[in-house]
């Protein structure tokens, strides 16, 4: 969610890629739903582990699930390195979902207005 929400409202300004520390290989159905629900694009998106996305060149690092999906993180890496602890939604209902992706939209458009023209990272 957060890749897709981060390309939406950063445009052109923001290169966003997402990984997983475990990921399923697809996306929910809920997922691309509520998505698509809110107007974020979903082209493109795929399931990720660390290892699958680029390193180089990221400003800023974003883990969902806290300070652990940091510690997965080199320290090199991002110069900026934000943990928030989000909820996964999966197996849950369509309401947790869009609870979410709006929390997600929030603190995204946060970081936004903050930096400009920055990668984005979601591990």
């Amino acid at each position: 969610m957060a890749e897709a929400i981060a390309r939406s409202l950063g445009g052109c300004r923001v290169k966003a890629s997402s990984a997983g520390l475990a990921p399923l290989g697809w996306i929910s159905d809920q997922t691309l739903h509520v998505l698509r629900t809110l107007g974020h694009d979903t082209e493109g998106l795929s399931s990720k582990g660390l290892d699958d996305v680029g390193w180089e060149n990221l400003d800023i690092v974003v883990s969902l699930l806290g300070p652990r999906g940091l510690d997965a993180v080199p320290q090199s890496i991002g110069a900026r390195r934000e943990a928030w602890a989000i909820v996964d939604p999966f197996g849950e209902d369509e309401e947790l979902y869009l609870a979410v992706a709006r929390e997600l939209e929030d603190r995204i458009r946060q970081l936004l207005t903050e930096e400009d023209g920055v990668e984005l990272f979601r591990p």
